[in-house]
């Protein structure tokens, strides 16, 4: 399952994907990751969440970053959730490279029984139509 946050910067969404990394940490069995692209929100993280700093990986588009998310899940198969907040537009690039990057994290997400939650900067009116399905209205922030 995926799961977008989307809403204008300084709307909110870093804060309830924290919260909601949290939430996961008492809920599940499984192990919860946590993929952000600097260290400021790690403070806000209970340390059972596996915090990753994409930076230091030197992830430079949507394909890599995918590529990455594999290498963590191989080395790793009791992961149960994985929040990614902040990184998608610095690795986006154009609709078509967002699409297929959310085809391919849903195939993950499927074959793993992985959720995944990312936020993405923006207003849900803005949103591609091929987003929309992945997104719940009390995900939104407004």
């Amino acid at each position: 399952m995926i799961h977008f946050i989307i809403g204008p910067k300084g709307s909110g969404k870093t804060k309830k994907v924290i919260e909601m990394a949290n939430r996961a940490i008492e809920e599940t069995k499984g192990n919860v990751v946590f993929i952000d692209g600097d260290y400021r929100k790690i403070t806000g993280l209970k340390y059972q969440v596996r915090f990753i700093n994409a930076r230091e990986f030197g992830l430079k588009d949507l394909n890599v970053l995918y590529g990455f998310l594999c290498g963590i899940i191989a080395g790793d198969y009791d992961i149960e959730h994985v929040y990614i907040d902040g990184i998608i537009e610095d690795l986006g690039g154009d609709i078509k490279s967002i699409e297929d990057f959310v085809t391919d994290v849903k195939k993950l997400s499927d074959k793993f029984n992985i959720q995944f939650v990312i936020t993405m900067s923006g207003t849900p009116e803005s949103v591609p139509v091929f987003l929309k399905e992945y997104m719940l209205e009390e995900e939104c922030i407004a």
